[in-house]
């Protein structure tokens, strides 16, 4: 075990280690592997079901167990509480990185920004609800070749200085499920933040219409009830009645994205404004419901195993570069 690493991974396992083994094998291939500390945070060991062999083939893989009930935002902030590292990566289960991605992000890190993000590319392939899903959601940061400054970076599969998250107490498990509130909070402090497209990772949606619909609705219905916290009527009220020209341009992001990036088939394009619309319905029904705890329930429950929603004989979560 590298006894000064100068990278953490963070990579919750809720459920078995097949979940997250490729993943695992895009870590095992970085340039940096040598500088990395490795984390698998489960609910249990026995839950995790590591194949025979495993810790003599990767002896300095750390495995932080939560227990029973442990949710995605909770392994992640446990995670980061125990990262060796000075910089900690929070990466998907369903996010691939290339060799060298670890490398430049990484390097930025260290430049002195608060938080650097990796530029996507959609890991669906075949199915255009999966493309036009990763264009609503990761589009922003697909097909551009400079690096920049960037008022956002992406939630999840971005980098920060680990002493910055740590910083945040109690604050951080909530910050793990909608990671944009922990951006807004960290730049109304004057911190800035970095988007490097040179660090490429993949992004795998569902494949199916029934599958990205669980996932926009859940995850907008948890950003939303984020948002409303504390906020009366009159706020809830304005916000739903922008909703549509929040949904339009979301869609219309999306759309510039397919014009930029290239990324999938015109029935992709096609998809984006509908699934939008999804999206900014699941945010209004967490502006309104006030239950906290199910949203966050909701949401963690779609962010983990995403195996379960793609298509594994035509777009497996798996390199394909």
């Amino acid at each position: 075990m590298n006894p000064s690493p100068r990278f953490t991974v963070v990579l919750a396992a809720i459920d078995d280690y097949a979940t997250i083994e490729q993943v695992h094998l895009c870590l095992e291939g970085q340039t940096i592997r040598d500088e990395l500390e490795i984390q698998f945070i489960c609910r249990s060991r026995a839950r995790l079901a590591l194949p025979g062999g495993f810790s003599g083939r990767y002896p300095d893989i750390v495995v932080l167990e939560g227990g029973d009930g442990l949710l995605l935002n909770e392994a992640r902030a446990l995670g980061i509480a125990a990262a060796r590292a000075p910089y900690v990566l929070i990466l998907e289960d369903h996010c691939l990185p290339y060799a060298d991605c670890l490398e430049k992000l990484l390097g930025r890190l260290e430049d002195g920004w608060s938080a650097v993000g990796p530029g996507f590319v959609s890991g669906n392939r075949e199915s255009a609800i999966g493309v036009a899903a990763n264009l609503l959601t990761y589009g922003q940061w697909m097909g551009h070749r400079q690096g920049e400054e960037r008022r956002f970076i992406a939630g999840f599969n971005s980098a920060f200085p680990t002493r910055l998250l740590l910083e945040r107490g109690d604050q951080l498990a909530e910050d793990m499920v909608t990671p944009s509130t922990l951006q807004q909070s960290l730049a109304a402090t004057g911190h800035r933040f970095w988007f490097e497209p040179a660090a490429v990772m993949a992004h795998w949606e569902s494949s199916s219409l029934g599958g990205v619909r669980q996932i926009l609705m859940k995850n907008g219905r948890g950003m939303g009830t984020l948002r409303a916290r504390g906020r009366g009527v009159a706020w809830k009220a304005w916000r739903t009645l922008a909703s549509p020209a929040l949904a339009a341009y979301r869609g219309l992001r999306g759309a510039q994205t397919w014009l930029r990036a290239g990324e999938g088939q015109v029935a992709a394009l096609l998809l984006i404004t509908p699934l939008a619309l999804l999206w900014t319905l699941g945010e209004l029904q967490g502006y309104w419901s006030g239950d906290h705890q199910a949203a966050i329930e909701g949401s963690s429950e779609v962010e983990r195993n995403r195996q379960r929603f793609v298509d594994a004989a035509r777009e497996p979560i798996r390199k394909n570069w």
